[in-house]
């Protein structure tokens, strides 16, 4: 069986560079929401909206942590994810070496050197 590396090489390239294409634009179309509502409440400085909701400090310290800790559970997850492939590509490989390498030869006599 023959594989072709540089086939396996362009296709994981491709991915990587799709997901962090999807990433950024993310980041991007937050980025976007976030301009306008600036945008929105910097144009007339005279006439800026009532603001409801306004979070108390310690609700802002508890969102923030709250983020914190979904990303934190988020970046756990794919990492035990890697985890468990690298677990699968190891005993692969075991398995495979196993295969490849030939029973061990049969014991050597026991009877002494020259006689």
């Amino acid at each position: 069986m023959s594989v072709n590396v540089s086939e396996y090489m362009n296709k994981f390239q491709e991915e990587g560079l799709a997901a962090i294409k999807q990433t950024q634009d993310a980041s991007l179309n937050a980025m976007k929401s976030f301009r306008a509502f600036s945008k929105e409440m910097t144009e007339n400085p005279g006439s800026m909206p009532a603001l409801e909701n306004i979070p108390t400090p310690t609700q802002l310290v508890e969102l923030s942590f709250g983020f914190a800790s979904q990303l934190l559970e988020l970046r756990k997850a794919f990492t035990l994810k890697v985890a468990e492939m690298m677990v699968d590509a190891q005993k692969q490989a075991e398995t495979n070496f196993k295969a490849a390498t030939p029973a061990p030869n049969a014991p050597m006599s026991t009877r002494p050197v020259g006689k």
